[in-house]
């Protein structure tokens, strides 16, 4: 008995994302903007918080994401509650993708990849993560689906945001066309 309980916590408290973003604009326009990660919050108003906890190349004075950089990010949607997380930057490849790790509250990995499509960049973001909080875990069986669409609002607002950076700041008529998840 203890072990189907086990078994459905697991299950229900596991989520797999696998978001896609086509942004009308190169590659290095669009790399360029996402790594500089304290200019999050101004297009994406579901990031309450994103500090640095430890920053690699301190001769930079630009705060771009590196491998073994650790920020700190909170984050609320629709729902009545935040969640905060450390992602550590596990390995990157300029203008290919980012991997990282998150502890906090939530626990697991990502993958941004990167794609080069003419004048456009396709964004293939992959997220497998599982929440540490006692209250989310043992209401999931039940509000696995609103959690859910919970992330695919922040998504969406997340492209949106971005979408009307690049259009602005690289005078673009036409910035994204999105799909959410797979």
């Amino acid at each position: 008995m203890i072990e189907r309980i086990d078994d459905l916590f697991s299950k229900t408290n596991h989520y797999h994302f696998n978001n896609w973003w086509q942004f009308h604009a190169p590659v290095q326009q669009v790399w360029n903007e996402l790594m500089d990660y304290r200019k999050w919050p101004s297009w994406c108003g579901s990031l309450e918080k994103v500090e640095p906890l430890i920053h690699r190349d301190r001769s930079c004075n630009r705060p771009d994401l590196k491998q073994g950089n650790l920020i700190r990010t909170a984050w609320k949607g629709n729902l009545p509650y935040t969640l905060t997380f450390d992602s550590t930057i596990r390995d990157f490849d300029p203008y290919s993708f980012l991997a990282f790790d998150v502890t906090g509250d939530l626990e697991g990995s990502g993958i941004c990849n990167f794609y080069r499509l003419q004048n456009r960049t396709r964004i293939n973001f992959i997220w497998d993560v599982a929440p540490t909080k006692l209250w989310i875990k043992m209401s999931s069986p039940f509000a696995r689906p609103v959690f859910i669409e919970n992330h695919n609002m922040i998504m969406a607002e997340l492209a949106q945001g971005f979408e009307q950076l690049i259009r602005q700041k690289y005078r673009i008529n036409r910035a994204v066309s999105r799909k959410y998840q797979d």
